[in-house]
């Protein structure tokens, strides 16, 4: 079954009539959900006057993100979205640079999508330009974000960090905690641009893999209008890698989100775009402990308070059991494992309060019961091992990897998390 989703401007028409229309920042009170809300509006206003390019592929990636949220999936897991997106110069998203959109759709989400893009109205509103950057790092409000902003805060580069969150209080609480740490550790004022882009109301469609894709795409136009030549995106190279932890999490059932495939796809279609910006991972090589180590190492243990404060878990439910609650961690999702597994790898005190310590009774034995399978199949690769096919199993790595590298990251990443007592 094939969903039409067309994103437009408040004011436009739609060019495809049988198209689910979402109206970005529709404000009128007879309008009918799903609508777009957040705090950037079509014209990019926070980001200033960026590239044409570059302003449309935040679009064409934000339409995205909004129709993976709308198209609820189904059990057979694919979808088929046909995409209509409103653009200042549609002519390269309807050939090559719409293609590699497709493909990169295809490679995060699993699914089968067509992008039609269609003429917009340039604004004719003035856009402040952004104060010149070195560089644009991404601040998710996670663990990893936390540690390789720290890693970077002394040297003396000129930097955005950038954020995006929904309509989660908890993303947008733990992004806010961090820049505020941040700041009070920064020589210099710390630039922090948070952006909101979502529906009104909740998304019938909980997962929400194209997210990666609008990160990048803001990112990237955030750094064409500041005239920075990179992206920085502190992740951790066994969560980027994601080795499947069973057969049953492989291929495009596996998160790619910072993959190396995936910045590689990204960083072809920013050159196709014209656009001179790239995007990059300096902790490829790093577990999540040996991050975790790296920051600790500048600022001591002042960091483990502000890590307490960040968000790494990949499902949180807390509000659902009786007595827990939504902006925790859950602590036995593979994510959560992860995440506590990185705190083994020195002398750090982990004082994340986890949803899974917290919870008593019944709802604490629900709770184990949801995350039986997390739990099982960690287990399974700590007695298993993680070996070639399983890596490769996620998806092609670039030709200039350094394969036997990844393999001895995967095998330290498996070492943080059998050091995590398990229930």
């Amino acid at each position: 079954m094939t969903t039409a989703i067309e994103v437009l401007p408040h004011d436009a028409q739609q060019h495809n009539p049988s198209a689910t229309p979402l109206h970005w920042a529709r404000t009128r009170a007879d309008d009918a959900p799903p609508k777009v809300t957040g705090t950037l509006g079509w014209d990019l206003d926070l980001i200033g006057p960026a590239p044409t390019a570059a302003a449309d592929l935040a679009r064409i990636a934000a339409s995205a993100y909004l129709a993976d949220r709308t198209v609820r999936r189904p059990l057979t897991f694919v979808r088929t979205i046909e995409l209509t997106v409103h653009t200042v110069n549609p002519e390269p998203w309807n050939s090559t640079c719409g293609q590699r959109v497709e493909e990169l759709l295809h490679w995060l989400t699993g699914d089968v999508w067509h992008l039609h893009a269609v003429p917009a109205t340039p604004t004719d509103r003035t856009l402040t330009p952004l104060v010149p950057a070195d560089d644009v790092m991404l601040l998710s409000g996670g663990l990893d974000s936390l540690c390789g902003a720290v890693d970077h805060l002394a040297d003396g580069r000129e930097r955005i960090h950038l954020s995006h969150y929904d309509g989660s209080t908890a993303v947008r609480g733990a992004q806010t905690k961090a820049g505020t740490w941040l700041q009070s550790r920064a020589a210099h004022p710390l630039r922090h641009l948070s952006i909101k882009i979502c529906q009104v109301g909740p998304s019938p469609e909980p997962s929400s893999r194209s997210r990666s894709l609008l990160f990048a795409a803001l990112a990237a136009a955030t750094a064409a209008s500041a005239s920075s030549p990179q992206v920085t995106v502190p992740e951790n190279g066994f969560t980027s890698i994601n080795p499947p932890l069973t057969a049953a999490r492989g291929g495009a059932l596996s998160t790619r989100s910072t993959h190396p495939g995936t910045f590689s796809r990204l960083n072809v279609l920013l050159t196709d775009a014209g656009l001179s910006v790239q995007i990059t991972n300096p902790y490829l090589n790093c577990t999540k402990g040996e991050l975790l180590a790296r920051a600790h190492e500048q600022t001591g243990d002042a960091l483990l308070a502000a890590a307490a404060d960040t968000l790494s878990c990949g499902k949180l439910d807390g509000g659902f059991y009786p007595g827990g609650d939504a902006n925790l961690n859950c602590g036995l999702c593979v994510a959560c494992l992860v995440r506590r597994g990185s705190f083994t790898t020195g002398p750090y005190h982990d004082s994340t309060v986890y949803l899974v310590h917290r919870l008593k009774g019944t709802s604490h034995r629900r709770l184990l019961s949801n995350r039986r399978k997390d739990v099982r199949d960690v287990q399974q690769a700590i007695l298993s091992g993680i070996d070639d096919t399983d890596i490769l199993a996620v998806g092609d790595l670039p030709l200039q990897t350094d394969f036997d590298a990844v393999v001895d990251l995967c095998q330290r990443g498996l070492q943080e998390l059998s050091r995590v007592p398990l229930p």
